[in-house]
C-alpha cells in the first residue's frame, strides 16, 4: 500500500459497506454512493464493514485497482457517525487517527490564526 500522505483526497463511506464486494463492486459504489471517479489516481476510497471491525480501502494505481484492509480481532473502529451523508473528507491525517483508533469526532485541532499585522 502507498502511504497515505500520497494521496490529496480521502474519502470516506460514512455507511457500512457489504465487504463480499471487492475492487469492482467497490467502483461501483464509489460511481454511485460517493458520486465520485474510482480512476482518479489522487483519490483514496475507505469503507468500512457494519460490525466497523473491518475497513477496506480502494484506489486506482494507474494499471488497475489496488486494495487493503485491516481487521481488527478485538475492538471497533471509532467510525465518524455523520450517517446524513453518504461521504465525509478526511486528511491523510486524519484516516491515520482513525487507523490508529482514534476517536475523530472527539479530537479538537488548535485553529489557525492569521494576522494581518503585528502589534
Amino acid at each position: 500500500m502507498k502511504d497515505v500522505s500520497n494521496f490529496s483526497k480521502v474519502l470516506l463511506a460514512t455507511r457500512p459497506v457489504d465487504f463480499r464486494k471487492h475492487a469492482n463492486g467497490l467502483s461501483t459504489v464509489v460511481k454511485e454512493t460517493l458520486e465520485s471517479q474510482p480512476f482518479d489516481p489522487k483519490l483514496l476510497f475507505v469503507f468500512v464493514n457494519k460490525r466497523k471491525t473491518a475497513i477496506r480501502m480502494l484506489y486506482w494505481d494507474l494499471t488497475g485497482f489496488a486494495t487493503w484492509n485491516k481487521q481488527l480481532e478485538k475492538d471497533k473502529f471509532k467510525w465518524p457517525k455523520n450517517q446524513d451523508e453518504a461521504k465525509m473528507m478526511l486528511s491523510p491525517r486524519q484516516l491515520k487517527w482513525l487507523l490508529q483508533g482514534i476517536d475523530l469526532e472527539k479530537i479538537k485541532i488548535h485553529v489557525p490564526v492569521t494576522f494581518n499585522e503585528t502589534f
